[in-house]
C-alpha cells in the first residue's frame, strides 16, 4: 500500500506492479536469512572465541578462520529457507499484482474455466515446483563450494 501510495508515476525505470511484488519478495524472505545468521553466529563455540583473542587474531582472521566456518551451515540454511520462501510469494504476489509469469498464468487458467484450463494448471503447479527443487538444490552446491573453500 505505501509503495502504491509513494510511487505514482507511470514513466519510471520499472512499472509499479513489479516494484510492489519485488519488496513484497524482499521483505518475506529476509527475515529466515537474518535468524539463522543469527543464530549462526551467536552459536560459535565460547572456548573458539577465547582462543582467538589469546592468539590475538586481527578481525580479519577471526571472521575468515572462525565465524564464517562455524556458522556457514546455519547461514546457508537461512538462504535456503528464503529462497523457498521468495519463490513461493514470487507467485503469489504475480497473481494478485498480475505481473507477467506462472502466477499470473495459473491465475488466468483459473478464471478462464475451460475443459483443458485443470490440466494447465497442474502443468504449471509442477513447473514451479520442479523451479524450486532447482534452485534448492544451487543453493545446496554453492553451500559445498562455500564450505569447501573455508575449510
Amino acid at each position: 500500500m505505501i509503495v502504491s501510495a509513494v510511487y505514482t508515476t507511470n514513466d519510471g525505470m520499472f512499472s509499479k506492479s513489479f516494484l510492489v511484488s519485488a519488496i513484497t519478495v524482499t521483505l518475506c524472505s529476509l527475515w529466515p536469512t537474518l535468524i539463522n545468521t543469527a543464530l549462526g553466529v551467536s552459536s560459535i563455540d565460547k572456548d573458539l572465541v577465547s582462543v582467538s583473542r589469546v592468539l590475538k587474531m586481527n578481525t580479519y582472521t577471526k571472521i575468515t578462520k572462525l565465524v564464517l566456518p562455524s556458522a556457514l551451515p546455519l547461514i546457508f540454511t537461512g538462504l535456503r529457507l528464503s529462497l523457498g520462501v521468495g519463490w513461493m510469494v514470487l507467485i503469489a504476489a504475480e497473481m494478485l499484482a498480475q505481473n507477467p509469469g506462472l502466477g499470473k498464468f495459473v491465475w488466468d487458467e483459473f478464471q478462464n474455466g475451460s475443459s483443458q484450463s485443470l490440466a494447465r494448471i497442474m502443468v504449471a503447479v509442477f513447473t514451479i515446483g520442479i523451479i524450486g527443487f532447482m534452485l534448492d538444490r544451487v543453493m545446496y552446491a554453492l553451500q559445498s563450494i562455500a564450505s569447501d573453500l573455508l575449510e
